[in-house]
């Protein structure tokens, strides 16, 4: 078995770029190799900001030898009256470059047929065009030409390493000569390196190269950890800026820096956002949560530490020193007054200002308290005075320099202005959930206004023209939807009376609107549920197909059939269940009440008795658990009946009966289990 090595040296990659080049390299080798006949049995790839490499092994010596065979045309348009190849039997000969035929049946007939032969090529033959290719596909989001080049890449490249079991490939690439050798850092290391399958890793890591990026990742983050904990100290390992570190450097040193006095009394945030945003620096927290300290990654070793750290801090208090003023001017602003700004900053061109949005949010909110949260008078005046102001830091320079921080400098600033502290919460507690698995909103008054400013996107983006489509959903549309769900699933709220609130709040600014896009909302909402409950999709269906704008409901259901397809076997009722509602389906019929003196078998009268029996005893019942169980002991009384009543009587008036049975049967299932049809079972 062969090994190569593939490894390309370039100048420095901005670290979004790496990961996807890493990706694409690797998986448009493999697959050209895969094309070529040439299987893999492992491929590992390195990459650094300087170098991507692959190292795989267990590779054939050279292609397998190929024999097929191949047919052409008719026996009759490939041969002359004479016997002898037409052109069309030539020509079939030469395009597939064979010399010996015959003729075989095929669904066509007699047809002239022969066997394609090719010779297996070496593995350098076959590896030099792919690996040529594979650099000419590669795609990057900006790309460079330099020297007199017409080869766009995303930085120059410095080196091309191509070696097979360890010996050199003669060729090269756009001028640039394949090498057997690699090369260490760029400062701590000198001279070319000669290196194999067996040893990169090892080699490179010698002259100072983490090849290995899960290993560098993992490396900078105890390093991180260990010097925080040596300091007694707790450190911020944010994973994405950890990503992003990773791929800067490829010999990372840790060094600890110190935080200026006058500064820790900022926002821990603000602290945090600086310097991730600007330095790419880890923070430090004391037992008090304040930012004392940083710790910064370098990609070298320098000659004194402490030199580097004096830079740095510099670096940082320059840029605390901005965001410290952002922060104290805003400070001394009128935070409440701030709505007055919001009505020059556009919100979207057929939704108006940040200010008409917080209008409509404070109307739905109000609305969505007075008729589903139980309040008092002072409850109210609060949410109120939230809704005002929950996008009032928009306009602040804090905000407008990291708008990330938004919701939580509004925090900030409410509380230095004195208001209330569910008021003050309610500036960051409406933007929650984030993302999918974030925090919920803890307070009240942050709860309405989380769903009302959602609820307020959504409705607003639809009838604005902002549906999304595919990947395109500038308005977030998909992420408020299932924030929305995630927190209403909570509360005993409907959905159609809260889209319907909100349409009628927009529907002034916005001609031509068609009511059916109410409906149209409504189900994008709800199709969310996929998104927010986490049971498989047939129980999330279940749950959804009967009052599918109760979220509550909705996931109380969820949770309780899972529960039950746990615990229980379901299978039975379920093909009752779906036998019931067939007949009632292909007879069209509308139900009404059982009448019990057209019961003419033991049967129906024994599953009627059943039924009453069971709803009577669940209306005592709180768990949503007991409840299915009790409706599942019917299933041997709906057996039986269907075993022996013919629910098809001549009488017109019975049959209507039986069916009214069933349907009281049905609609108790679906009522407190669920659309138990859509289970796959």
């Amino acid at each position: 078995m062969s090994d190569f090595i593939f490894e390309i040296g370039y100048e420095e990659f901005p670290a979004s770029f790496i990961l996807p080049f890493v990706s694409q390299l690797k998986e448009k080798i493999l697959s050209d190799l895969e094309k070529q006949r040439i299987t893999v049995e492992n491929c590992k790839e390195f990459s650094t900001c300087s170098r991507t490499a692959l190292v795989c092994t267990g590779l054939p010596e050279r292609q397998p030898d190929v024999r097929e065979k191949v047919t052409g045309a008719p026996k009759k348009v490939a041969l002359n009256p004479d016997g002898t190849l037409s052109k069309a039997g030539e020509a079939f000969l030469a395009k597939n470059k064979i010399t010996d035929y015959f003729f075989e049946d095929s669904e066509k007939g007699e047809v002239i047929a022969g066997y394609v032969e090719e010779k297996g090529k070496e593995l350098s033959e076959v590896i030099t065009p792919v690996v040529k290719a594979a650099l000419h596909a590669a795609n990057f989001k900006k790309s460079m030409r330099w020297a007199d080049n017409s080869f766009a890449f995303a930085r120059p490249i410095r080196w091309i390493l191509l070696s097979i079991n360890g010996k050199p490939v003669e060729d090269d690439f756009e001028g640039i000569k394949f090498s057997v050798t690699s090369f260490g850092h760029r400062f701590l290391s000198n001279g070319a390196l000669q290196v194999n399958a067996q040893n990169y890793c090892e080699i490179l890591e010698a002259h100072y190269i983490f090849a290995d990026r899960d290993k560098r990742r993992e490396y900078i983050k105890s390093e991180v950890l260990n010097k925080a904990s040596e300091l007694g100290l707790t450190a911020n390992i944010d994973e994405n800026l950890l990503d992003e570190v990773t791929d800067m450097v490829e010999y990372p040193h840790v060094v600890i820096g110190n935080i200026p006095e006058k500064y820790k009394d900022l926002p821990v945030e603000l602290v945090v956002k600086v310097l991730k945003k600007d330095q790419r620096y880890f923070t430090l927290c004391d037992k008090d949560s304040k930012v004392v300290k940083f710790a910064s990654v370098l990609n070298n070793i320098p000659r004194n530490d402490s030199l580097v750290v004096e830079g740095n801090e510099k670096v940082v208090s320059a840029r605390l020193s901005d965001a410290a003023f952002y922060f104290n001017d805003d400070l001394n602003k009128d935070f409440a007054a701030l709505y007055e700004r919001l009505k020059g900053v556009l919100f979207q061109k057929d939704l108006g200002t940040y200010s008409d949005k917080v209008n409509r949010i404070c109307d739905i909110a109000m609305f969505i308290a007075d008729k589903y949260f139980p309040h008092h008078i002072c409850t109210l005046l609060n949410l109120k005075k939230a809704g005002e102001m929950i996008k009032n830091d928009l306009v602040t320079g804090v905000v407008f320099e990291f708008p990330d921080l938004q919701g939580i400098m509004g925090r900030y600033y409410a509380r230095h202005a004195g208001f209330e502290s569910d008021v003050c919460e309610a500036m960051y507690e409406h933007y929650l959930p984030i993302n999918a698995g974030d925090e919920l909103p803890k307070t009240e008054i942050g709860t309405i206004l989380s769903m009302a400013d959602k609820i307020d996107t959504i409705v607003g983006g639809f009838m604005a023209g902002m549906k999304p489509s595919g990947s395109k959903d500038k308005f977030a549309i998909r992420r408020n939807a299932i924030g929305f769900l995630t927190v209403a699933q909570n509360y005993s709220l409907n959905i159609k009376e809260v889209v319907d609130f909100a349409w009628e709040l927009v529907k002034p600014r916005i001609k031509n609107l068609k009511d059916e896009m109410k409906q149209e909302i409504i189900d994008f909402i709800v199709a969310r549920y996929s998104a927010v409950l986490s049971f498989d999709t047939p129980v999330i269906q279940a749950a959804a197909a009967r009052d599918a704008e109760l979220p509550k409901t909705v996931a109380k259901r969820a949770e309780t059939i899972a529960r039950v397809l746990k615990e229980s076997d379901i299978s039975g009722l379920v093909q009752l269940y779906k036998r019931g509602c067939n007949i009632l389906k292909k007879q069209e019929v509308v139900l009404g009440e059982v009448n019990e003196s057209l019961f003419e078998q033991d049967e129906e009268k024994k599953l009627f008795a059943e039924v009453c029996k069971v709803e009577n005893e669940i209306k005592t019942m709180s768990d949503n658990f007991d409840i299915a169980m009790k409706i599942l002991s019917l299933k041997p009384a709906l057996d039986a009946f269907f075993d022996a009543v013919f629910v098809m009587h001549d009488d017109l008036k019975i049959r209507a009966n039986r069916m009214n049975l069933i349907g009281k049967v049905t609609g108790l299932v679906a009522e407190h289990i669920g659309e138990i049809s859509f289970l796959n079972i």
